[in-house]
């Protein structure tokens, strides 16, 4: 069982560079676009807002790209999830949007649940 963070606000919320080009590269409106800016915008007001990943089930990938030690994970909709890292960046603490995963199988196969 897990019990909800507190809610926190963080100093920044912002995408890598991969994720902010192929957010900036989907039509204005459209509901991609509309599910990741309403998940950016709550995780704005709550940083805690995803689920905690285990340390120990943090996918390899992610420890040798960005060298985090800290992964959440947002469900956007039924079978769309938002990845996200916390930084400590000298003025508070910044969420790092790291990638979209558009099918529920996506995820499965990131987190080696296939």
């Amino acid at each position: 069982m897990t019990y909800p963070l507190k809610k926190k606000k963080p100093s920044s919320a912002n995408a890598i560079r991969e994720l902010s080009d192929f957010i900036v590269s989907l039509d204005k409106g459209c509901y991609l676009e509309k599910i990741i800016t309403k998940a950016k915008e709550k995780l704005l007001d709550n940083m805690f807002s995803g689920e905690p990943v285990q340390k120990k089930l943090i996918p390899r990938y992610y420890i040798q790209r960005y060298d985090l030690n800290n992964l959440y994970v947002l469900d956007l909709d039924s079978s769309r999830r938002l990845s996200y890292t916390l930084l400590h960046n000298g003025i508070g603490v910044a969420v790092i949007l790291l990638e979209v995963f558009l099918t529920h199988k996506e995820y499965e196969k990131k987190f080696g649940y296939t």
